[in-house]
């Protein structure tokens, strides 16, 4: 499969984080059906997020999951704090080859990401910022696939501590970094395409 992998690929690792909460009801489009035009509206209990959520930093490539980090409670994901975790060394024992030549970072444009500290951050450990169109968030494989996955996965299952959500989450992480990676960057170039068409 390396062979098949187009080496621009290689230098690009994604990241970014979500909330992840003790009890997700489903969505509505997962809750949607279909219903003659004539009959009445389903009725459907009020459903909401728990109180109780906890914060996930994912940092992944084409070929592994390459760190996952529950953020403390009470800590701001801001640019300060972002720029800590690209410099773990835990994150580049995966990926040792890529502190020795250019890569690239993709990632979607939100404040912390795209602040001057936490580019010079990125830069320091030999990184580049990929340029992200404004207002499409399709483009971060984040977005499109790593977190609506992991939440499908555990949705409607209510989960009593951090701790319950933690390990649930992290069999799900792992099933997803033992899958192939590289078709969702084939999906990351599809959606290229279609933004530049």
């Amino acid at each position: 499969m390396s062979e098949m992998i187009p080496n621009f690929l290689t230098l690009i690792v994604t990241c970014d984080e979500s909330w992840i909460h003790h009890y997700d009801p489903l969505s509505k489009q997962q809750s949607s059906v279909w219903k003659h035009s004539n009959s009445p509206p389903p009725k459907k209990f009020s459903l909401s997020l728990s109180a109780g959520k906890v914060m996930l930093l994912l940092f992944f490539d084409v070929h592994r999951m390459i760190l996952r980090h529950w953020v403390p409670r009470g800590q701001t994901v801001n640019s300060v704090y972002l720029c800590i975790r690209p410099k773990n060394p835990f994150a580049w024992k995966k990926r040792p080859d890529l502190l020795k030549k250019q890569w690239f970072m993709l990632q979607d444009n939100a404040r912390p990401h795209i602040a001057a500290v936490a580019l010079a951050a990125l830069t320091e450990i030999g990184g580049t910022a990929l340029k992200h169109p404004p207002y499409s968030l399709d483009l971060a494989p984040c977005d499109f696939w790593a977190f609506p996955t992991l939440k499908r996965q555990l949705c409607r299952k209510r989960f009593s501590s951090d701790d319950e959500v933690r390990n649930a989450r992290a069999t799900v992480l792992k099933q997803m970094s033992q899958n192939n990676l590289f078709h969702v960057f084939e999906s990351f170039i599809k959606c290229c395409k279609k933004y530049i068409q």
